[in-house]
């Protein structure tokens, strides 16, 4: 199409369900353009899409793996082809297997590390020719409270949430010249429908433990993972860079 226009594009990696949903869902209503991806979850891509156009917004689904590199880059390429231009990026998808340390092995500690890591970074690298051309540039890195402490299960998550914080301050740093900040957004317990991966609900958290029925009143939503995305995503952010930024109601204080 290469549409031309002043709105501002937005690349959310899975972008279907979830947080992700929620980050697209606020920005399309800002009149930011959303590349909604998804791989395993197509169906819910569309549902989002069908809501972002129901609500006078403009989105489309692209399906890509985002460990694969060449599949990156041919999404990049639609929208560049669709809109002519690309402002954020949203490193959103990931997975979370909730498993203890003894029950990984090699391969899947390995695609969890392709996913949550090699995931972000392809992702901005692709990127980042577009992104540099913006008056606006912006990457957010969705990241979590589990690259901040230790909760006692899935050590194989928190330590790709941990990389993520520094990958962010290190990006930050790289880009400021152009102009483009780099953020994390530190994500507590959030409502969603589920976790890519299946991983039990029920895997241990001491915090279940020593403060039953504590959980459930701190746990956020995608609105509000979205919220922040688009102050981030502002003008008005833009002394902000290489931060990580908690919404989790104050659950890492308990």
């Amino acid at each position: 199409m290469n549409g031309q226009s002043d709105a501002r594009v937005a690349l959310v990696t899975g972008g279907g369900k979830g947080v992700g949903a929620g980050v697209v869902k606020v920005l399309a209503e800002r009149d930011v353009r959303c590349c909604i991806n998804c791989n395993t979850n197509p169906a819910m891509a569309e549902q989002t899409r069908k809501a972002v156009e129901a609500a006078g917004g403009e989105a489309f689904v692209y399906r890509a793996d985002i460990t694969d590199a060449g599949q990156l880059q041919a999404m990049v390429d639609a929208v560049i082809d669709r809109w002519g231009r690309l402002d954020i990026l949203v490193n959103n998808a990931a997975m979370q297997l909730n498993r203890f340390i003894d029950q990984y092995d090699y391969a899947t500690l390995r695609r969890l590390w392709e996913i949550n890591i090699g995931g972000y970074f392809h992702a901005a690298r692709v990127c980042l020719p577009h992104l540099r051309k913006s008056p606006c540039g912006r990457i957010v890195n969705i990241c979590s409270i589990h690259g901040k402490r230790p909760t006692g299960f899935d050590a194989g998550y928190a330590m790709t949430k941990g990389a993520i914080r520094m990958f962010t301050r290190e990006l930050a740093l790289e880009l400021y010249a152009d102009g483009i900040t780099v953020n994390a957004v530190d994500l507590g317990g959030c409502r969603i429908e589920f976790k890519t991966g299946n991983a039990p609900i029920s895997a241990f958290n001491p915090l279940d433990c020593h403060n039953p029925g504590l959980m459930a009143p701190r746990m956020v939503t995608p609105r509000d993972v979205g919220e922040l995305v688009w102050f981030l995503c502002g003008p008005e952010a833009s002394a902000i860079t290489g931060d990580g930024i908690r919404v989790d109601k104050g659950l890492i204080l308990v």
